[in-house]
């Protein structure tokens, strides 16, 4: 019989190879059976396991050695929840209230969880006071210079509160990973104030450590925003950068990939897309073959430029059990826009007053606004509509990211518009109210 000593156990238990355990249980069990396991690849969570969850409401994944990242939980395409899986430790031990798995987490065991759940709750506790420092300086006088003062002081304060809060959780475990974590999203935010090169320093864009963080996505977007626009190829080789700095590594090089090919084709300019395709997917320059997902993305693209067919979608009343064809209101006038958004999105807000001056100004016949919550919650939904006096019809079927419209026209981030022509065709992608005006002004 082979005897092993509690010291070299401990060390097996404890060393970064060693399976790791992770389980939890549901106070009140969910109405699905199982579990997800989700991994991070930016801004891409695929599932990679799932689990069991019986009748008492517990679960236990499969032991197995998970490298250090950020990864989810979900019991359903929306309700997720963000943990960190760190060889370090043994055991990540989870309890849920029943509720939304974000607002009703308590991490048992975990140390690295429970730092980064102790962050997570300190700064959303922090928001509402945030709010109400902008609030009150929305509406004071540009004259009270000594109130003005008082609020920047106050805000200035609570900032440095959380950060020396941060800076404590930090220190408990510098080599763990919510430390690293926050370690190169300081060092990215410190490198962007001084470019490109700067960026390229400090972030490794071939470390599949970095990839499974939500600063990898970060880097990619403030490396492309601080590039010099010289010329009108720039992007063209900020994007080459970009895919030479991942290529150590596949997995990191297959990701930089994909995100620049649906951001470009989801943003413009769509010749950029088409260079990408050209050298990245089809091309030579392509250091592994296109998966499914880049064609049926590059696909979804090509179904949604200029000129192409308009997808028909049905759009819902929340609390109504009336629906509304697209393509039966289109010929009504001469263009129609769809407006996604989320009713909790402040970008969005910020288009609002602009389109609410466009449907004042614009003849009803030849314009129609029509909003597409990607809410999940009718209360939010009504609230936004009567807080931001919107003029224009919005509709729901509160599915959050899941809603129908929104993947039938591959929407990726709100605020997205789409100008649609009364014979069904797609004629524009504005970026915001302006060009939308442009646009509509143009025609």
């Amino acid at each position: 019989m082979i005897r092993v000593s509690l010291p070299l156990l401990f060390v097996l238990l404890h060393y970064p190879g060693a399976a790791q355990v992770l389980q939890g249980v549901f106070k009140s069990p969910p109405s699905t059976a199982y579990i997800q396991l989700r991994g991070t690849r930016g801004t891409e969570h695929p599932i990679m396991d799932s689990a069991r969850i019986n009748s008492k409401g517990a679960f236990a994944f499969s032991r197995r050695t998970f490298e250090p990242g950020f990864y989810q939980l979900s019991v359903n395409d929306t309700d997720r929840v963000d943990i960190i899986l760190d060889p370090r430790e043994s055991m990540v031990d989870l309890e849920f209230d029943g509720g939304p798995l974000q607002s009703g987490i308590l991490v048992r065991a975990s140390s690295e969880n429970q730092r980064m759940w102790a962050y997570k709750r300190m700064s959303r506790e922090a928001q509402p006071r945030f709010k109400a420092i902008k609030d009150e300086r929305a509406v004071a006088s540009p004259q009270d210079l000594g109130l003005i003062k008082v609020l920047a002081e106050r805000e200035r304060s609570i900032s440095e509160g959380l950060e020396f809060a941060l800076d404590s959780l930090v220190d408990m475990e510098p080599e763990g990973q919510f430390a690293f974590a926050v370690r190169i999203d300081r060092e990215l935010d410190q490198a962007t104030l001084d470019g490109p090169v700067a960026i390229r320093r400090v972030f490794d864009f071939s470390n599949p450590r970095y990839l499974r963080s939500s600063s990898y996505p970060k880097a990619i977007m403030v490396y492309l925003q601080r590039t010099p626009m010289t010329d009108e190829h720039a992007l063209d080789r900020a994007c080459d950068t970009l895919l030479h700095a991942a290529g150590r590594d596949t997995a990191c090089w297959s990701f930089v990939r994909s995100y620049l090919i649906e951001l470009f084709s989801t943003y413009g300019p769509a010749e950029l897309t088409q260079y990408l395709v050209d050298n990245y997917v089809v091309g030579e320059a392509s250091l592994v073959p296109p998966d499914d997902a880049v064609l049926k993305l590059a696909a979804e693209q090509l179904r949604l430029v200029n000129g192409a067919k308009a997808m028909d979608v049905e759009l819902v009343d929340p609390g109504s059990t009336d629906t509304v064809s697209l393509f039966g209101i289109l010929s009504e006038q001469a263009y129609t826009a769809l407006f996604f958004y989320s009713s909790t999105c402040d970008h969005c807000h910020m288009q609002m007053p602009g389109l609410r001056r466009i449907v004042e100004d614009m003849d009803p016949r030849t314009f129609r606004l029509i909003g597409i919550a990607l809410d999940a919650d009718e209360q939010e939904f009504r609230q936004a509509l009567s807080d931001h006096a919107i003029n224009w019809s919005c509709y729901s079927h509160l599915m959050g990211w899941g809603e129908p419209a929104a993947k039938d026209y591959a929407v990726k981030a709100t605020p997205a518009l789409f100008l649609i022509d009364r014979s069904g065709r797609i004629v524009g992608k504005p970026m915001d109210h302006e060009e939308l005006r442009e646009m509509l002004e143009a025609n």
